[in-house]
């Protein structure tokens, strides 16, 4: 499987690992750590954690976070329809500019497997 969103992960995957090789790479590791923390079912699951987090990277404008949690939420049982509707609940904290960007939480949708009932 190749195309824009996984290139955008495959991007973020190199600069990560050249980080972890270098002088910064304790950075890197206790950053992993605090988000496999956070990321671990609790009051929440990590599938309700990635659609909040789908949410947030929307909002921020974040296409890579977007991709990376888009995959994350997929591949957690979430559904086309649930990522549809959490990427709306951005829309409505973060009006036009998350609406702009909606199309690439469809994008990933489709890239990573996941049957959009959009259209």
């Amino acid at each position: 499987m190749s195309g824009p969103m996984k290139n955008l992960l495959d991007q973020m995957s190199e600069a990560n690992a050249e980080i972890s090789e270098g002088k910064y790479g304790a950075y890197l590791r206790e950053f992993r750590r605090f988000t496999a923390a956070a990321h671990a079912d609790g009051a929440l699951l990590r599938k309700q954690k990635e659609l909040i987090a789908v949410g947030i990277a929307l909002s921020k404008r974040c296409e890579r976070c977007i991709a990376y949690h888009v995959k994350a939420a997929l591949a957690n049982g979430a559904t086309a329809d649930e990522l549809i509707e959490a990427a709306f609940v951005a829309v409505i904290m973060d009006g036009g500019p998350a609406l702009s960007h909606i199309g690439l939480v469809l994008d990933a949708v489709r890239e990573f497997g996941g049957e959009s009932h959009a259209s």
